[in-house]
Formats: C-alpha cells, sequence, structure tokens
C-alpha cells in the first residue's frame, strides 16, 4: 500500500507539473513544415506564409513501436526494421519464427526443434546481436507475453514465439537498442513487437499445402479472417488450423549415419547391445554369431562391430537417423476483437489470442545402460542397449509437449473531454501452460531386474550388486509389450502468467517550441508474474523413474510497479530531442529492488530527407524468475571428462574416441534470490536518407551494448571444459588459464571427483554443482543498414528491391574480475555469425507478381576452433502469385529453393556434423496457396 501511494503522489505531481505548463503557454505556434524522413501520409502541402492562416494540417500519426507518443513518422532516434505481413507471405517464410529468425540482426545462434536433447524442444526465439535471447523483450500489440515455462537451457526465461499465428500478423516491428525506460525489464537488445490485424473487413480465406523435396515435413494450414460492424460495435478475428508431418534424420541421406561423419575416426557404430568390463574399458566379444539374428534391427544395419581400444560388440551405425529435426504438430489459434465505440470521445475494446499445439519429437531411440559388480563373475561390469524400433515401436521414443497459450486485453480508450490528451487504460493478461510427456523405466519390477535379476545389495564403493543368471538374455530383443510393462508415463505441468493493469496517457500537442509542438506520454503499470517449472513427474525424485533420481522443479512470483513519463522536444525544426524515464520496483524473495532508467535521443533533419540520429540508454533486465526460485533440482546426465581426456591425448576433433570421454554423472543446481538486476549501456547513431519521393532510402546505424552483473549459471558442460582449462593452464585453443583466478577457483569446487582409490573410475567426475551469480560482463558492437529502392515503369510494372545488412565487430565476454577476456567472435568461443546479409527483388504487373529472396550466413569457426571456415551458407527463398479474380489469389512459394544443405565441419565429430544452433537441415520446401475474399 505505501508504494502504491508513493506511484500515486508521484504521478499526480507530474501532472500538476504538466498542467502548469499549459497554462503557462497560451500562445499557439506553428509546427514546422519540414516533411518528416518516411512518414506515413502523402500530405506534406507547405504551411502558408500568412499570419492569418489557420493551423495548418498536421500529418497523420500513429502509433510505432518503442514510443507511448504517437508519431508522424515511422523514422525516430533508433533504428527500427519491420517485417509486414506481405513480406512473410512473399518471401517464402514458414512461420513466425522462420520470419524473425531471417533478419541480419537475428545473428545468435538459438535452440530450436533440431536441438531435441535441450530443455525446450517445443519452443523457439530468436538471438538479437548475438546475445542471450532473454535480453530481448517480445511483446504482442505493445504489451508484454508470459515467458515459455520451461526453462531456455535449463537457466533462463524465453519468450516462446512458436505459436504465434503467422496468418494472423499484420506486421512485426523489432527495435534495436536498449529500451527499458520505455517497457521496462528485459530490452537491452532491444523489443519485438509482433502486431495482430485489426479492423478485418469482409471474409478471408486462405488454405496452404507443401511439404520438403527431401521427404517429410507435410504440412496442411487453414486461415480464416473476418470483421462485422453494427452501428458503434465491431467484431473481428480469426482462426489458423495447421498441421505438420515430422521430418527425421533418415529422411536427410547425408545425416542419416554416423557413416557420413567427415571424420573418418568418428564413423563407429553406435552400441546397441553391449557387455563390457569396466576395469578395463574393455568389451567382452559377443562372436559374430551372436550379432547376426539381431542384423534386421535399425534398418538392417546392426552388424558385428569394432570400436578401436575396446573391442568387439553388436553395433549399428544407423541410431541417429531415429531423431526428429522438426516436429510433428497440430496448432489451433484463435484472435477475437471486440470494439464498443460508447461515444465519441471513449472505446471500449477486447482482444483475445487463444493457441493450442502438441508437438511430437524424438531425440534418438530409448536406451538402458547398468554399470554393478557382478557377484557371478567378481568384477565391474557395464551392460547396456539401444533399443531398435523394430523390437519396441517408433512410439516408444516420443516426447509430447502439450501447450496452452493464451492473451487478453480488456480496456478502454479516448480522449479526455475536448483537450489534446488521450488516454488508453487496460488490463492484460498472458498464460502459458505446458505438459510435457515421456515414455520412462521404472526403478522396481522393470528392466534392471529384467536383465539382472533382483539387486542384492550395494559394495563399499556404492556401487549396486547383482548377479545375472545368464548374458543371452542381453542380446535378446525386447517385445513393445515388455517395453510397455517396464515403463510408465512421465509427464509434468508447468505454468507461466503475467497480468498487468496499464495506464498510458499521451499529448501530441502539450505546448510549442521553435521547432513545433512538444509531444509527452505517461505511463503508470502494476503487474504479477508467477510461473511452476517440472520438468518431470514429482515421482522422479522418488527415485521413481530408474536413473532419474532428481528433476527440476521451480516455483515463484514477483510483483512490479512502475512509473514513466516520454516527452518529444522539437528544440528546432530541425533538431528534436526525445527524453523518456521510468522507474521499476520488483518485489520477490521478501525484498524490494528498484531500478530507474533513461533514455536520451536526438534527430537532427538538417534537410528534409535527411535524418541523423543517435541515441544513448540505460536498460537492465530483472532476475529470471527460474534463476531465484529454482529448487534444488538434481539428476544424473552424461559428460565428457575434458580433464582426463586432455591428459591423455584427446581433443574436439576425437573426444568420442576417449575411453573415458561419457561419463555418468550426478548434476546440482539451485536459485539465488539474492541476485541483482543485470544492467546495460546501449549507444546508437545513424542516419536515414531517402529522396524526395522516398522510392530510394539508405539507413546505417551502429550499435554499442555493454551489460554488466551479468547472471551466470554455468552449464555441467562448460564446468567442465573450464574446469580442465585451469587444471592445464590453457584452453585447447591456447587461451591461458591461471588455476589461482576468480574463476579457477570457483569452478574447481563446482567439481566434485571421486578418490584415486576408486575401483570404477579413479579421481573420475562424481557430481557438479552450480547455481546462478551476478559477476559477468559483456560488450557487443556492430553496424546495421538498410537499403530500398522503388522503380516504376510505364509497361514493365513496378519493381521493389531491398538490402539488409549487419556485421559484428566486437563481441567479448568476461566471466569475473580478473578473469580472460573471451572473444565471442574468434575460436572456440565462437558459435554466431559475425556477418549476415539480405535482400529481395519484388516484380508486379498487372494481376501478377513475383519476389527473390536471399541471405547470406557468414563464417563461423569450426568446432575445434582452429578456421573461420564453416560457410558461408547462402540460400533464397522465392514466391509468385497472380490473382485469378478480383477475389482469388494463387500463389507458390519455396523456402530454400536450391535446396542447400548445411555446411559440413570437418572437425566435428558428433552427429549431426554441423551446429543446429546456426544452420538446419530442412532443406527445400515448397508450398501451393489458394486464397479467397468472400467480401461478406
Amino acid at each position: 500500500m505505501k508504494n502504491q501511494w508513493m506511484y500515486a503522489f508521484a504521478l499526480s505531481l507530474l501532472a500538476c507539473s504538466i498542467a502548469q505548463a499549459l497554462a503557462q503557454d497560451t500562445t499557439p505556434q506553428q509546427s514546422s513544415g519540414n516533411p518528416p524522413t518516411n512518414n506515413t501520409s502523402s500530405n506534406t502541402n507547405q504551411q502558408s506564409s500568412s499570419a492569418t492562416q489557420s493551423k495548418p494540417k498536421k500529418l497523420q500519426m500513429v502509433q510505432v513501436t518503442g514510443s507511448l507518443i504517437p508519431q508522424a513518422q515511422i523514422e525516430g532516434a533508433s533504428p527500427i526494421t519491420t517485417v509486414t505481413a506481405q513480406d512473410i507471405d512473399k518471401k517464402g517464410f514458414v512461420d513466425t519464427y522462420d520470419a524473425l529468425r531471417s533478419l541480419p540482426i537475428a545473428n545468435g545462434s538459438v535452440e530450436d526443434p533440431q536441438f531435441t536433447g535441450g530443455y525446450t524442444p517445443a519452443a523457439k526465439t530468436i538471438s538479437l546481436f548475438g546475445l542471450s535471447p532473454d535480453f530481448t523483450l517480445t511483446l504482442l500489440n505493445g504489451r508484454p507475453m508470459a515467458s515459455y515455462p520451461l526453462a531456455y537451457n535449463g537457466s533462463t526465461n524465453i519468450t516462446d514465439i512458436a505459436n504465434i499465428p503467422v496468418g494472423l500478423i499484420d506486421r512485426i516491428d523489432v527495435l534495436t537498442g536498449g529500451q527499458s525506460s520505455i517497457y521496462g525489464s528485459a530490452a537491452i537488445a532491444g523489443v519485438v513487437n509482433i502486431v495482430l490485424k485489426d479492423h478485418i473487413e469482409g471474409t478471408h480465406v486462405d488454405f496452404r499445402y507443401g511439404g520438403y523435396s527431401d521427404g517429410g515435413g507435410e504440412s496442411k494450414r487453414l486461415q480464416i479472417s473476418s470483421g462485422h460492424q453494427w452501428g458503434d460495435f465491431s467484431i473481428s478475428g480469426g482462426v489458423q488450423l495447421s498441421k505438420q508431418d515430422p521430418i527425421w534424420a533418415y529422411q536427410r541421406s547425408y545425416i542419416q549415419s554416423v557413416d557420413d561423419s567427415p571424420d573418418p575416426d568418428g564413423r563407429v557404430n553406435s552400441r546397441t547391445f553391449l557387455h563390457a568390463l569396466a576395469i578395463p574399458d574393455q568389451y567382452i566379444d559377443p562372436g559374430a554369431a551372436t550379432c547376426a539374428p539381431l542384423s534386421y534391427m535399425f534398418g538392417n544395419s546392426t552388424t558385428y562391430s569394432y570400436r578401436p581400444g575396446h573391442g568387439y560388440y553388436c553395433g549399428s551405425p544407423d541410431t541417429v537417423s531415429d531423431a526428429t529435426l522438426a516436429n510433428q504438430e497440430t496448432d489451433a489459434d484463435g484472435l477475437l476483437q471486440l470494439r464498443y465505440k460508447l461515444n465519441d470521445h471513449t472505446e471500449l475494446y477486447s482482444d483475445t489470442l487463444f493457441s493450442y499445439s502438441n508437438p511430437t519429437y524424438v531425440g534418438g531411440p530409448p536406451s538402458w545402460s547398468q554399470t554393478f559388480y557382478n557377484q557371478t563373475t567378481g568384477q565391474y561390469e557395464d551392460w547396456g542397449r539401444t533399443f531398435a524400433p523394430e523390437e519396441v515401436g517408433t512410439a516408444a521414443a516420443e516426447q509430447h509437449v502439450f501447450t496452452t497459450t493464451y492473451n487478453v486485453s480488456i480496456g478502454v480508450r479516448g480522449s479526455i473531454g475536448d483537450s489534446d490528451w488521450n488516454y488508453d487504460a487496460y488490463y492484460n493478461r498472458s498464460q502459458s501452460d505446458v505438459m510435457r510427456k515421456a515414455q520412462d523405466f521404472t526403478t522396481n519390477n522393470g528392466i534392471q531386474q529384467y536383465y539382472l535379476g533382483q539387486q542384492l545389495g550395494t559394495d563399499a564403493n556404492g556401487y549396486p550388486i547383482y548377479a545375472p543368471n545368464s548374458v543371452s538374455r542381453l542380446y535378446q530383443p525386447l517385445t513393445p509389450q515388455l517395453f510397455n510393462e517396464f515403463t510408465a508415463d512421465n509427464s509434468a505441468s508447468s505454468v507461466s502468467w503475467t497480468q498487468n493493469e496499464t495506464i498510458t496517457a499521451n499529448n501530441t500537442d502539450l505546448f510549442s517550441l521553435p521547432g513545433g509542438d512538444v509531444g509527452a506520454a505517461l505511463i503508470a503499470q502494476t503487474s504479477n508474474q508467477r510461473f511452476s517449472n517440472a520438468s518431470a513427474n514429482p515421482l522422479a525424485a522418488e527415485g521413481y523413474f530408474l536413473g532419474q533420481t532428481g528433476s527440476t522443479t521451480a516455483a515463484g512470483q514477483s510483483e512490479q510497479y512502475a512509473l514513466g513519463g516520454e516527452m518529444q522536444l522539437p528544440l528546432l525544426k530541425s533538431l528534436t530531442a526525445d527524453v523518456s524515464a521510468r522507474y521499476d520496483k520488483y518485489l520477490y524473495g521478501g525484498g524490494e529492488h528498484g531500478k530507474p532508467t533513461y533514455k536520451l535521443g536526438l534527430e537532427y533533419r538538417p534537410i528534409d530527407t535527411l535524418l541523423i540520429r543517435g541515441s544513448y540508454a540505460t536498460a537492465f533486465r530483472a532476475p529470471d524468475l527460474f534463476y531465484l526460485f529454482s529448487a534444488r533440482s538434481s539428476g544424473y546426465s552424461t559428460a565428457t571428462d575434458y580433464y582426463k581426456c586432455r591428459l591423455a591425448g584427446y581433443n574436439s576433433s576425437d573426444y568420442t574416441n576417449c575411453p573415458i570421454g561419457d561419463q555418468s554423472i550426478y548434476a546440482v543446481t539451485s536459485g539465488n534470490t539474492a541476485l541483482k538486476d543485470i544492467t546495460a549501456k546501449t549507444f546508437t547513431y545513424g542516419f536515414v536518407w531517402s529522396t524526395s519521393d522516398n522510392h530510394l532510402s539508405l539507413s546505417l546505424d551502429y550499435d554499442d551494448i555493454r551489460i554488466s552483473n551479468e547472471v551466470v549459471t554455468l552449464s555441467t558442460d562448460e564446468i567442465l571444459q573450464e574446469e580442465a582449462d585451469c587444471r592445464l593452464g590453457k584452453s585447447e585453443s591456447g587461451v591461458a588459464y591461471d588455476i589461482n583466478s576468480p574463476t579457477c577457483q570457483e569452478v574447481l569446487g563446482e567439481v566434485v571427483r571421486y578418490p584415486q582409490s576408486n575401483p570404477v573410475n579413479p579421481g573420475g567426475i562424481e557430481q557438479v554443482d552450480t547455481y546462478p551469480i551476478n559477476v559477468a560482463s559483456e560488450h557487443q558492437t556492430g553496424i546495421q543498414s538498410a537499403l530500398k529502392y522503388k522503380l516504376q515503369t510505364e509497361h514493365l510494372g513496378e519493381f521493389d528491391f531491398e538490402a539488409d545488412y549487419y556485421d559484428e565487430f566486437k563481441h567479448t565476454y568476461q566471466e569475473k574480475a580478473g578473469d580472460p577476456t573471451l572473444n565471442y567472435l574468434c575460436c572456440g568461443n565462437n558459435d554466431e555469425f559475425k556477418s549476415r546479409i539480405s535482400g529481395s527483388a519484388t516484380w508486379t504487373i498487372g494481376k501478377f507478381s513475383s519476389t527473390l529472396y536471399g541471405i547470406r550466413d557468414g563464417n563461423t569457426w569450426n568446432s575445434l576452433g582452429s578456421s573461420p571456415d564453416i560457410g558461408p551458407w547462402i540460400t533464397f527463398n522465392g514466391s509468385i502469385a497472380y490473382k485469378v479474380t478480383p477475389k482469388a489469389t494463387v500463389a507458390v512459394t519455396a523456402n530454400n529453393i536450391f535446396n542447400k544443405r548445411p555446411p559440413m565441419d570437418y572437425t566435428n565429430s558428433g552427429w549431426p556434423y554441423y551446429d543446429v544452433t546456426d544452420y538446419n537441415a530442412l532443406g527445400r520446401a515448397v508450398f501451393l496457396d489458394v486464397g479467397f475474399d468472400l467480401g461478406i
């Protein structure tokens, strides 16, 4: 209550100040007649010099992303990129993610559905400027969206754009640079504002059908939108129904087998049947006769195999083929918009977007393994199986994610009496529910007993004791009935929601300065966030599922209050200052945390067709709820013991051959409510130039982002890599590490190793502990540019050309003060595109139009970090559309026209032999669209 009174008092004080300014400025002044660059209205009549002439008609004002004040021009102090619904259709983008991922400024690597081993294989997000996806704020119609309930990369909250129906989008605005002074938390790299269609007139139907030329991914999509008005009441909206088949690795001939590995040493069959001594790590030869009856498995690829340094076993090169590259999915989305004009000054409105999807993915075939003391043989042994679809069925490995999201806004907007003040007051709620479901082995009365019999206890070193009756059962195929008997549904539900109450008020003619009318805006906002995350069934923590002694669970809440304001000050006819400030207060973990931010921007127009601009802004990211409230989560995972492997002479090119490479370790993480806000300072400056008829325009902007107090929760793999660097004094690429540095001391304390006396894994990894902390700093700079040209001819129609370019100059990261500064554009640290360029050419003549779109992703470094020789990757999209009748259109669109494969990394011995966070193996997609305007 105390905080609410404080904000109310501050708002009243600011309102009184504005009223006083209004009262003092009683002499009207004419605004500048200079037309703004890239204005949205054709009204560019010059003002009359007559003193008696009435005030000239102003240019049409529109709401622009990044400002609370309606403006007469799209371009302002910060660069903005707009993707329209027409762009999405013409340029062959498959969905919202594809359209945003194709922007040159979205150059960072991200985990999408190809990354089936990750935490969020059903979600999609983007990375601006190579920064973390959670540094980009994603809005729907300018309003916050709930974060995805499952943590991206196991540690951060993202906004999922996988379920935004592309057919209901009007445009997407991407505003780069710090925008916290307008929008609050997360707007460090920029803001993505997805604007849905509004005021739909008539009824429109569109049907799309298509698929991928290499196989898989067949899809169907139906879109219907309609709107009508009855007097002062109007209703509009639409539905989108879509269905897509999965794309399997076996449908891509160049990655369907380990035999496709560019590294000959990596062409070693997977161990589908394994019987081995744990000490030493040697396989017990089953003999060719034992493997022969099993040859039908994995598409007749199972053979008597040999792994150098280990021995003979039954294995297959094609187990990797049973993984999905794109999800099987059915989606249903609906949009409902209601408007009621209460009077000449007031409109009531509501917007509701509902989405449902059920992605299904497969990360590979199910498997089982156990290290134990064999009482019969008196030895420590490893037994393992990878189960083929031919024995347990194709559905055994499926993992399902059922996702339901909704976004609801209810509000009132209009003008305050006959004044120049307009307002918008609304309540907004966004919620995302996710249920993840898989079929996992149970601990008791299951597969463990089937192969090994009853456990006879635990030895002094902590290993279970068994006395298997016979090894012959290991080499017998399982059946679907047995698999179902040994497994159970492992399902868990997670939810995340945010709701806010917001009031904005704006005035485009507050008073006048020598350069024109002053615009002003205010915002007051309260919000609440809640989330509950569970990666697995709660029974997993009780050991119900085999090998899952823990699970990721987290739940928490926060409250937020904010007050802000913005002014546009035309200091001169050619010079405008944009000033905004905001104060956000968060309440979580029993404490209060406040953060003020501000932005200063300048727009200088020496001539009507040239805008020189610059801005400086402070920004912040409130700690993710997952960082704050993650309970102690734990579980077993497989990791590489980089230290012991490098001691043995192995490196990134052959870790798969390291006898002690894959280790089963116990990983433990937890949250930290003492985290502080991540802070940032951003700079942008550049220019926009156009011809007087706007047929040719060029923009060029430089960005500089400096982030402090960044939260770090190192992954298990990162910790083990850094532990090896610290123990050995240098990284694989030669960067020096001091074992006494803060990071090395932190990392060494996070890795618990077995004693050298351990009989199975002497000196090996037992456990890895980590938690989030505010320590890191990051610095990024780059340049973005856009060129547009329109050519109108008398007989050949109209031609539109566009080109967008981004080049990253610098991207560095320092984990702790005193640590080495890592260059993210170099060597093994690099996983983003330093440069990207895209371009399109559209030809329209009569009823016919066609577009060719291309994007060039620059080179990336190989997995060894020895050379930036991966790529470039150049792909083309295109479309051809013909208006058959005034109300019917037929179009053919294609994505990746020339079926360009991802560039192979010949130093990457890990399937699929390219970086799935940068590239994809989906290949060429072709779609047929048929659209009708029913006019009813």
